[in-house]
């Protein structure tokens, strides 16, 4: 049972003393008194109270002598200090809190006043001793994991384990029993003190309670389970479901408390996971001197199918190849079609043709070239060089327009745009168009039974800001993070190569390209390309 709170009071008036003595054993608590200076230091040193109330002025040792030499001993320096006394000078009051007093009352005083100055002083102290007495918990486990975590032999593991149970809690036998998966010991240790027995030891019933409780376990004299000790406390080391040994502690004459307990448990819990982990690196360790053995038989399987897997990439690289060629040209060839068509109504109806188609179609066919000639620069059969300049991005916007013009007409695709004239960027016409290209067909497919393309741009700052938006079936959430990745596409018979090889054409040019987008709604992409006003060196020579 715990014991009630000690009060030591220190007056020299033997009436003052005996008053207070008996007010606070009224209230349950312990009292002993002292009448001078000397007697209550001596008093203070060997007790330890839980409070002291000291009155100011005494013969010989005042009150603030007895206080500065409290603080100066180590023993006695955080022990709560009340004074008491009938001066009421304000530099009475500074001294005696400036050499350490936790409170000043001055005489008379309100009975439940004191009281309650008592057991606040003496609650504080006590949630100052809980968060020292944590604060030591915390750095004890920190130093079991510090160590368990730098060992991988299971038998050193277990030894270290039974000597820092003993270094931390108050004890005279550590045992720690290694279990394998059915729950059968496998491997024990034990750590004793000079005056312990050498054979404790767990009785089957215990073994089996703890098995099923799952849960760290404490008993005092009254209820000992092991024979010969006091009291003990023991816990099942586990990690996840599997239980993989238990850990126990016994003691001749000290009583484990709850504070005790919890530390123990925390050892325990830093032990089970040590120990799971020194029995996979056993498992890792002894794989790994039969991987030799498991390599050389897998060796001539390995070479067939990697032989397998070469003759494979190489097809998937030449269907990937085929659909990228397939994806580039038939871009510049929809519109080719579409015209081809209308150029055969007006022969039939015996109409000349729009000269301005046959240049579409020409710029078309020269689309399809250069695709052609950067293939061959790609797989090395060509080395022209990439020609680059200063051009106008909204030229090439209105030849886009312009270009595709009648076969959105044909799909009821409204073109909006907004292209002023723009300060130049420098670098690739054909690319850039190849990008612009691929955006606007892809908006139209986002619209397959009509709508509206804005096409616009803008100077912002040091860039150039191209924007095309569609108010098309969107892009749904899941894919907005893979859409620029290589080969994945939403379309059926796509290739998903489009906003990739437009990924990297706009990031070559030191420009941006993202995408907003709300299904049901449309979708926005902006690109963004540095503005230059003077043509690099590199490109001048």
């Amino acid at each position: 049972m715990e014991q009630q709170p000690l009060v030591l009071v220190v007056d020299d008036q033997i009436p003052a003393t005996v008053m207070l003595q008996r007010l606070f054993e009224h209230h349950g608590y312990r009292v002993k008194c002292a009448y001078d200076g000397p007697a209550a230091l001596k008093s203070a040193r060997e007790l330890i109270p839980d409070l002291i109330l000291l009155d100011v002025l005494m013969p010989g040792m005042s009150g603030f002598d007895v206080l500065e030499t409290l603080r100066q001993d180590p023993a006695t320096a955080i022990i709560p200090t009340i004074m008491i006394t009938a001066l009421d000078e304000p530099d009475n009051i500074a001294r005696g809190l400036n050499l350490g007093a936790d409170d000043y009352i001055r005489k008379p005083f309100h009975t439940r006043e004191l009281l309650a100055r008592a057991e606040s002083k003496m609650k504080a102290r006590k949630l100052e001793d809980n968060l020292q007495r944590r604060t030591e918990e915390l750095e004890a486990l920190l130093r079991v994991s510090e160590e368990l975590n730098q060992r991988r032999e299971i038998n050193e593991l277990l030894n270290l384990i039974t000597r820092l149970t003993l270094e931390m809690l108050p004890g005279d036998s550590a045992v720690i029993y290694h279990l394998n998966e059915e729950g059968q010991m496998i491997n024990s240790y034990a750590e004793f003190s000079e005056r312990a027995p050498r054979s404790p030891g767990l009785n089957e019933q215990l073994v089996t309670r703890l098995l099923q409780t799952r849960r760290a376990m404490r008993w005092n004299g009254s209820e000992a389970l092991v024979s010969g000790f006091k009291s003990g406390m023991v816990m099942p080391l586990q990690h996840g479901d599997t239980t993989h040994g238990l850990l126990l502690i016994l003691s001749l004459d000290v009583e484990h408390d709850e504070r005790h307990l919890r530390l123990f448990e925390g050892i325990g819990r830093q032990a089970g996971l040590a120990l799971r982990n020194a029995e996979l690196y056993e498992i890792q360790m002894n794989y790994s001197l039969h991987l030799e053995d498991m390599v050389a038989e897998q060796t001539k399987e390995l070479r067939d199918a990697q032989q397998l897997l070469v003759r494979s990439e190489k097809l998937a690289s030449i269907g990937h190849l085929a659909a990228s060629i397939a994806h580039e040209i038939n871009n510049p060839l929809q519109p080719i079609v579409v015209i081809l068509d209308e150029m055969r109504q007006d022969l039939e109806a015996k109409h000349m043709p729009d000269i301005r188609d046959i240049e579409m179609i020409q710029q078309s066919v020269e689309r399809i070239r250069r695709i052609v000639s950067q293939l061959l620069d790609f797989t090395g059969k060509r080395s022209e060089g990439e020609e680059t300049k200063l051009i106008n991005i909204e030229k090439i916007l209105e030849g886009i327009v312009t270009l595709n013009r009648k076969f959105f007409q044909q799909n009821n695709v409204k073109i909006i745009t907004e292209l002023p004239q723009l300060p130049p960027v420098y670098g690739s016409k054909d690319k850039l168009e190849q990008v612009f290209m691929n955006l606007a067909l892809n908006a139209q497919a986002a619209m397959p039974r009509g709508g509206e393309l804005y096409i616009g741009a803008h100077s912002e700052g040091e860039n150039i800001v191209i924007e095309f938006a569609d108010n098309g079936h969107g892009i749904p959430q899941e894919y907005m993070d893979r859409i620029f990745d290589p080969f994945f596409t939403t379309k059926q018979e796509g290739t998903g190569l489009g906003l990739f090889v437009s990924y990297g054409i706009i990031q070559s040019h030191n420009g941006s390209i993202e995408v907003n987008s709300v299904e049901g709604k449309g979708s926005r992409f902006t690109i963004k390309l540095p503005i230059t006003l003077k043509v690099p060196d590199s490109a001048e020579k």
